[in-house]
């Protein structure tokens, strides 16, 4: 087997671990590093922290299929070991899927495009095909961002990749990550007329991540 001390893992956030923030899933994972010792690197200076680079935050309340974390190890460790000492000590609902290692020299990871799917009502499904069309066939669809100390208009469309509402009411809908500002999947759902069904318990899933090639 391959020795690495660069690694990189895919996991998904199932279920009630949804509703953690991504601040408290890096304290979770720091935990189960630690129950599982696993030999991680650490940063220099008056406060090191473990050597953990996530792909993309994962928004409040928003399911995941396909999250993405670097670790830098302290020693070399097989992968497929690392994996099941982590899946051994994770809680329900984090997911471990695979681990492979990286060169040394692998830059962080880099999204450029995320995948979300969001099940539609019936009753709300013609509404909600009739503005995605309209979204679509659109030039610019501007936003306002609205912040306490200032506002910002923000073109959604120029974001939206690609969306597509299926017959079983399922949307699905492909945003572009961009370091100068990317759009939320929120305010794809606030453009369809579809955001008030995530306050009656309907939740998004991020099915997909891809990352920059380098």
């Amino acid at each position: 087997m391959t020795q690495a001390t660069k690694v990189r893992l895919r996991f998904a956030k199932r279920g009630d671990l949804r509703l953690v923030s991504h601040h408290d899933l890096l304290r979770c994972l720091e935990r189960m590093l630690r129950r599982a010792q696993i030999p991680i690197a650490q940063t220099q200076g008056y406060n090191p922290r473990p050597k953990i680079t996530f792909a993309l935050a994962l928004g409040l309340g928003i399911e995941s299929l396909c999250e993405i974390v670097d670790l830098e190890l302290a020693s070399t460790i097989d992968p497929c070991e690392l994996l099941d000492r982590l899946k051994a000590v994770a809680p329900a609902g984090f997911d471990w899927i695979d681990a492979c290692p990286l060169p040394q020299n692998t830059r962080s990871p880099r999204p450029r495009a995320a995948e979300y799917s969001f099940p539609v009502n019936e009753d709300r499904r013609e509404a909600a095909r009739v503005a995605l069309q309209s979204l679509l066939q659109s030039q610019s669809w501007p936003i306002t961002r609205k912040r306490p100390e200032r506002e910002s208009v923000f073109d959604l469309r120029a974001n939206l990749i690609g969306a597509d509402l299926t017959p079983e009411g399922l949307l699905q809908f492909r945003l572009k990550i961009a370091s100068d500002g990317s759009a939320r999947p929120e305010e794809l759902l606030e453009a369809l007329a579809l955001r008030d069904l995530l306050d009656r318990g309907v939740f998004l899933t991020r099915t997909s991540l891809e990352l920059s090639e380098g």
